[in-house]
Formats: C-alpha cells, sequence, structure tokens
C-alpha cells in the first residue's frame, strides 16, 4: 500500500484572477474533470470557501479563492469564466459528497455545479460499508492517504507544503474512484438511480445561517421551563451577534452546554458566572456584557420562538408508510441492497400522503423504479 505524500505533486496554482483563464480553457480541452473544495468551516462565524482543487484531464489545479475580488455583499463573479464548463450538463463534473462544495459555490460566486458525478452517491446505492474518500481510494486505488488536515483553518496563508499535499490528493485519485465505482455500478444495474442521485446533488443548497428556533434542536432546551426558555432565546441572539463580531462559530464563543446551564440558573455576578462554568479568557472579555444580558432577559423576558410544529397524520397516510417500509425492507434484503437503493425516501413519503396514482410525480423514483415496481406501489398504497 503506498504511503500519504508529504509534499504536494506537481500542479498549477492559480493566485489571482487573471490565472483562471488558462483553467478555463484547459477545462474546456479535457474530457473530464473533478472538483473539491475546502474551507474555513469550524473557524469562522459565516465559512467560507478557501481553495478549490481540480483534476482537469489528469492535470491538478489549485484556486486560491481569498486572492479572488469580492463584491461588497460578500458575493464573487471571479469563477464566471470557469460557468460554461462547470455549468453544463454535457460534461461530467466529478465530486465526493458534493452537496457542501455546491452549497457554497451557489452561495458564494452563483455558480451551479451540474453534470454532477458523486461518488459517494454511487457508493452509499451500492451498500458499501466505508463511503468516506479515504476508504474509497484506500479499497479502490490502494493509497492510504494523510489524515492531519481534516479540522483546518484553510483560510490561513500561507499554506505549508503538508496541507498543499493534502488538498491535491481530494482530487488526484477522484476520477480513477469514479472510474472504479462506474463500472461497479454498471454490473449492478444501478446507473439510473445513481442519476437520480446525482441530479438531487446539484439542487444543495447552503443551510447555515441564524435561526432564533434552533434553540429547539438542543440536547435539553425541551425540558426547560418557560423563564428558562426565555433567557436561552436572548442568549442564543446575544451568541450570535458576538460570533459574527469575532468572526467565530458561535458554539466556539460559548458552548451549548454554558448556556443551558446559565438558563437554568442565571448567574448575577462574576462568582455566579465561574461556578457555572464560564472562566478564564472568556470571563474576562464577555463577563460584564453577559451578565448585562441575563438581566435583560429576567427584566423583560422575549417572545419564545415556536417549537416546530409535529403533524399528525391521518391514520391512511401512516398505514400507507408502514406499508411501504416493510415493503422496501424486504425488497432490500432480496435484492441485496440498501433499502434507500429500493426506493428513496423523498418517494416513499410522497407515495405514503398522495398515494401512486401519478408515480411521473414522485420525486426521485425515476422511469426504471415505475416499471419495476409500479404494481407493487399501487397494490401497497
Amino acid at each position: 500500500m503506498t504511503a500519504p505524500a508529504t509534499a504536494p505533486p506537481p500542479h498549477r496554482r492559480v493566485p489571482q484572477e487573471a490565472g483562471l483563464d488558462e483553467l478555463a480553457a484547459a477545462l474546456e480541452r479535457a474530457p473530464r474533470h473533478a472538483l473539491d473544495s475546502e474551507s474555513n468551516s469550524g473557524f469562522a462565524y459565516r465559512e467560507r470557501l478557501c481553495l478549490l482543487q481540480l483534476n482537469v484531464g489528469g492535470e491538478l489545479w489549485l484556486v486560491d479563492l481569498p486572492a479572488l475580488p469580492v463584491a461588497a455583499d460578500g458575493t464573487s463573479h471571479a469563477l464566471d469564466r470557469l460557468r460554461p464548463v462547470l455549468e453544463s450538463p454535457e460534461r461530467r463534473t466529478i465530486l465526493h459528497g458534493g452537496e457542501f462544495d455546491v452549497g457554497c459555490l451557489k452561495r458564494d460566486y452563483g455558480l451551479a455545479l451540474r453534470g454532477v458525478w458523486d461518488t459517494q452517491q454511487a457508493a452509499r446505492l451500492l451498500g458499501w460499508q466505508k463511503t468516506g474518500y479515504a476508504a474509497l481510494v484506500e479499497k479502490l486505488c490502494g493509497v492510504a492517504l494523510a489524515k492531519g488536515f481534516s479540522p483546518y483553518d484553510w483560510a490561513r496563508r500561507p499554506l505549508p507544503e503538508r496541507a498543499l499535499a493534502y488538498a491535491l490528493d481530494d482530487v488526484r485519485y477522484l476520477p480513477r474512484v469514479q472510474q472504479e465505482i462506474a463500472t461497479a455500478i454498471a454490473a449492478a444495474d444501478l446507473e439510473e438511480e445513481l442519476a437520480i442521485a446525482n441530479a438531487t446533488v446539484e439542487t444543495a443548497e447552503w443551510s447555515g445561517g441564524f435561526d432564533p428556533a434552533a434553540l429547539w434542536r438542543l440536547k435539553g432546551a425541551g425540558g426547560l421551563p418557560r423563564p428558562a426558555l426565555a433567557v436561552l432565546t436572548v442568549l442564543l441572539a446575544w451568541r450570535d451577534r458576538l460570533g459574527k463580531h469575532l468572526d467565530l462559530p458561535p458554539g466556539r464563543v460559548i458552548n451549548h452546554r454554558l448556556l443551558l446551564a446559565l438558563s437554568r440558573t442565571p448567574p448575577a455576578d462574576e462568582a455566579g458566572l465561574r461556578r457555572a462554568g464560564l472562566r478564564g479568557r472568556r470571563l474576562a472579555r464577555h463577563g460584564r456584557e453577559l451578565l448585562e444580558v441575563l438581566r435583560s432577559a429576567r427584566r423583560d423576558p422575549p417572545p419564545i420562538p415556536e417549537p416546530p410544529a409535529r403533524e399528525r397524520l391521518p391514520p391512511a397516510v401512516r398505514h400507507r408508510r408502514d406499508r411501504l417500509k416493510e415493503w422496501r425492507r424486504q425488497e432490500a434484503a432480496r435484492r441485496g441492497l440498501p433499502e434507500q437503493t429500493v426506493l428513496p425516501a423523498a418517494a416513499l413519503e410522497h407515495l405514503a400522503r398522495h398515494g401512486a396514482g401519478d408515480l411521473a410525480a414522485v420525486p426521485q423514483l425515476g422511469a426504471k423504479r415505475a416499471r419495476l415496481y409500479g404494481a407493487q406501489l399501487a397494490e401497497l398504497c
């Protein structure tokens, strides 16, 4: 087995906007390309794409995204010259677990990737147990990839050689991985199912941003009394504002566990903050402001966001869903495939709610599944 590289392989680097013309020309010439990105997720209030890696017909490229011009609203048109290829459904864009890349490229560059072929989606459809990129490279290429830069601030400059090697490895082996998995997909007759899954990846959107109702997703929040929930509502909004000001993820400013403790028993002084778990630099920097926020929350409690509504489904829908799930389980066992390969969750939910009267309208079903299972689905529904 090949050991992980410590120095980056030969590659072309695009350190400024002008170099994108050469990359665009290379994309036009190449029969296929693979793409990945690195961000500063976990190190900034709102993660930003920092590096774009491409394998263009076997030639490796790095685009230094922070060096490209950005508009006042945070968006950029610098990648527009790559758009004719990357947005063409006739050109294959190989990704691995590409929802994040697709969503962030839409958000920051208005770039909607098309022609997506996602190797993780393919591995999942086949029912492979390990579908991470490193596992697939080891399985299919016999290469053990370095693991030291998974949590890393890719906004830092200069980037060390080992970091560049790690980033380039993400596309260095991706075309070969795709070729190997494509053979397995064809042998299993799952090409249409994969096309549907790939089209779903293309629709991915960025899902970040502050949501006051997120308090209901915090473990332990559901059991808080209303006065504590009002305090938690204020604390979450304050933490989000502070995270934005400091350009840090809110969870790194103050973690959820401490917010819940402060909400249950709001301290009245610094000693109380210290007993709750706020100490050191965070106490010195934010303690006084936090005490004022807590006093304000008790003095003038805000409206508490409504909890997510629990939909009460009619008995007929629940019964259809149960029958469909049991049939899917049995069919997956019979074919030796994952349940999602037999019938995706979105299709099952639509059928449970609306029946099988119009199979063409069922999301993520497709013509092949309709042909194979149409009569059974009609009977189940």
